[in-house]
């Protein structure tokens, strides 16, 4: 690979990088219908760029880590909410139903929503 080429790789990745980490900050992962392509849309780039930048930098697929970030903010909620039913935090993280959210908390967490909930309640 020429230099030119590795400059411009290395500012498209800047580019990616900078993109990507503002969605995030605004927590648009919340969206309901969020996908890879509906991202690359969003940002302007590729949804292959931003496939292959989210398995490099976080080793892991798209659909893991949206349901990563979106089960760290459900945790969060639960905790400062705690009266908060799991449907209204499932709607409130992006989920269209309160199964899918506890069945992806479960794969996240190792537990579910509920028995998460008791046990750091009492923290």
């Amino acid at each position: 690979m020429g230099e030119v080429n590795k400059v411009r790789k290395a500012k498209d990745s800047e580019k990616i990088k900078n993109l990507v980490d503002q969605w995030v900050r605004n927590k648009e992962y919340l969206m309901h219908d969020i996908g890879v392509e509906k991202l690359g849309k969003v940002l302007g780039i590729n949804r292959t760029y931003i496939s292959n930048y989210i398995n490099d930098t976080y080793q892991t697929n798209f659909n893991t880590w949206i349901h990563k970030m979106r089960i760290a903010e459900a945790q969060r909620l639960i905790m400062e909410n705690p009266h908060t039913s799991l449907g209204q935090i499932a709607s409130m993280t992006g989920y269209t139903d309160q199964a899918h959210f506890c069945k992806q908390f479960r794969v996240v967490t190792g537990t579910s929503p509920t028995k998460w909930r008791k046990e750091n309640a009492e923290k």
